[in-house]
């Protein structure tokens, strides 16, 4: 008799992972409380990350080769499902100044020693230019005057090998091969949202996880369970408060009518890549405030533009028993009536007004906050949960914000340690552990009485 597994959270992380354990011979049922199975991941007010309409997909790392690397196998996937669920529509980072970020001389640097550097193209780069011509990229080769100093121009660079997922699309595309493949879902209301872990001694003293206790009241045995709830991860399993955080990105749309004909061709994804920028100015304590980035648009004409500049928090009283909290509070996800800050809709305007310029002064269309992950840095957190016996709690979060390109192989590389823990021979098993010895950074140091917490007012 196979194994069984319970997942709390059918998106990008649960989903994943319920492919790949069912494909290895698991008995796999998926919980969640929003019923994916009526609005096919279409209801953009949940509070799940995952559920987007789009999701920027780029192998820029920095740094970062492991991801680097993980992103170009995902894009391998991405373009053998097909059905348009990741569009090359490349990006284009624009730089704070006219000059190449060390970032991007690393991300350049990595990417040709891997091979990739015929895929990127560096603006005033004659070469480049003449190479972009030839394989018809030339034309999302923007010029944008520095506003400050308009007789010189951002530097930039285009990337080829990135673009953008249809994120809620690929999570119904990945929900009905779940479902072909025997995954069984348990979706809405009270019957799918949980309740608590159903918790056992064991001879020697420890606690063991038997399964889960739906807010119906019914209880669902399993021999081992799995939470990948997103931002709601620590509000299910308060021994994850150390590791990861709730936080907030700041989206603003605006809406193009196919009758406005030049917009509508323009900003299509095969003229339009995804455009990134940082700004060069800093706050007072050198963070970044300027992070923000813009989608072609979509099918419905939706323009989406994000704020990630400063990722606000939300700290609610935490309970008691939690494993680690700050002044007894945590950040959890507000509820969708709570709008981003107005400081966080001028730095998009700002953006607007440089990158955007037909829509310097229109109105919003719609402005929401997307709650993420944040772990200790920016690593996921897939493990384990140590203080639980005969891994019988098993955790797959931490998106940090860049999970979402992931999908396509999330799943077989957290299936291995799932699977194999200490023997997994995936090279992402030391960067997804479990660290609690790690500090605590990534801007979760800051707590309540830090200058982002929307609870209190924010300052940023």
């Amino acid at each position: 008799m196979p194994a069984k597994v319970n997942i709390i959270g059918a998106g990008i992380f649960g989903l994943s992972l319920a492919v790949s354990l069912k494909q290895r011979g698991y008995d796999v049922v998926v919980f969640d409380k929003n019923d994916y199975s009526l609005d096919e991941y279409r209801n953009f007010e949940v509070q799940a990350a995952s559920v987007d309409q789009n999701k920027i997909f780029r192998a820029s790392y920095g740094k970062k080769v492991h991801y680097q690397r993980l992103a170009m196998e995902a894009r391998d996937k991405w373009e053998a499902l097909g059905n348009d669920l990741f569009v090359p529509s490349g990006m284009l980072r624009v730089q704070p100044t006219d000059e190449l970020g060390n970032l991007e001389l690393e991300t350049i640097s990595n990417m040709e020693r891997d091979g990739l550097r015929d895929k990127i193209f560096v603006k005033g780069d004659q070469q480049d230019a003449a190479r972009a011509t030839q394989q018809g990229w030339d034309a999302k080769l923007f010029s944008f005057p520095m506003p400050e100093e308009p007789a010189r121009e951002f530097a930039e660079v285009l990337d080829t090998t990135a673009g953008f997922t249809r994120s809620s699309a690929a999570c119904h595309h990945f929900y009905k091969w779940a479902r072909e493949l025997g995954v069984e879902f348990v979706f809405g209301g009270e019957k799918g949202a949980f309740d608590s872990l159903i918790k056992l001694q064991t001879s020697d003293g420890r606690k063991k996880v038997a399964g889960v206790v739906t807010q119906d009241g019914v209880e669902h045995s399993a021999d081992t369970t799995v939470i990948a709830a997103g931002s709601f991860s620590h509000s299910l399993v308060p021994d994850l408060s150390y590791h990861i955080e709730s936080s907030a990105g700041s989206v603003a749309r605006f809406k193009i009518d196919p009758s406005q004909i030049e917009l509508w061709e323009k900003y299509s994804p095969a003229k339009f890549p995804v455009i990134t920028w940082k700004k060069a100015k800093r706050d007072a304590a050198g963070k970044d405030v300027g992070s923000v980035y813009v989608f072609p648009r979509t099918e419905e004409g939706i323009i989406k533009i994000g704020y990630r500049g400063v990722k606000y928090t939300h700290f609610q009283p935490a309970p008691s028993e939690v494993a680690y909290s700050q002044e007894g509070q945590w950040s959890t996800p507000a509820g969708p009536e709570l709008k981003p800050p107005q400081i966080a809709l001028d730095a998009i305007r700002e953006f607007v007004s440089i990158f955007l310029p037909e829509f310097k002064g229109v109105p919003y269309y719609s402005t929401k906050f997307c709650w993420y992950t944040d772990s200790l840095d920016n690593e996921f957190v897939i493990d384990y949960v140590p203080t639980y016996a005969d891994n019988s709690l098993f955790v797959c979060t931490g998106g940090s914000g860049h999970g979402a390109k992931f999908l396509p192989v999330l799943g077989e590389h957290a299936a291995d340690i799932f699977m194999n823990q200490e023997d997994a021979k995936t090279p992402l098993r030391n960067f997804w552990r479990w660290r609690s010895d790690a500090p605590r950074k990534n801007g979760l140091e800051e707590g309540p009485d830090g200058p982002r917490n929307l609870a209190k007012g924010v300052s940023l």
